[in-house]
């Protein structure tokens, strides 16, 4: 029986993979904190994140692999492995770790991303 977190994980990809930025506002609590940057202030606005998903509209998804690496409680860590085309036929990789901590409900509190990316040739 998969856990709460890995339940979030498969979540976030399914969202990413299906490019439906309505669903976003499920992996989220009512009250978040949400860190698209570890320099920046976290986002709490709902708003804000489904403007910041927008961006995966345009992304011509090539792989997604999102792992678990660590959950303890209501915490885990995950890295994740991204390959995708832009607008205009650029191939990119982007590689990271996300941490989440959720609530009872299943629906993250904090989320954090790290993260570097380039371009494949």
């Amino acid at each position: 029986m998969k856990s709460n977190i890995e339940k979030w994980f498969l979540s976030l990809k399914e969202i990413w993979l299906s490019k439906d930025i309505t669903k976003v506002k499920n992996l989220l609590s009512e009250k978040f904190e949400y860190y698209e940057d570890p320099f920046d202030p976290p986002i709490t606005d709902l708003i804000e994140i489904e403007n910041i998903w927008k961006i995966i509209e345009n992304e011509d998804i090539i792989s997604l692999d999102i792992d678990l690496i660590m959950e303890k409680d209501n915490m885990g860590i995950a890295s994740y492995n991204f390959i995708y085309k832009d607008t205009e036929n650029i191939t990119h990789n982007s590689k990271g770790i996300y941490f989440v901590k959720i609530d009872v409900t299943g629906r993250a509190t904090e989320f954090r991303r790290w993260w570097a990316s380039k371009v494949l040739k």
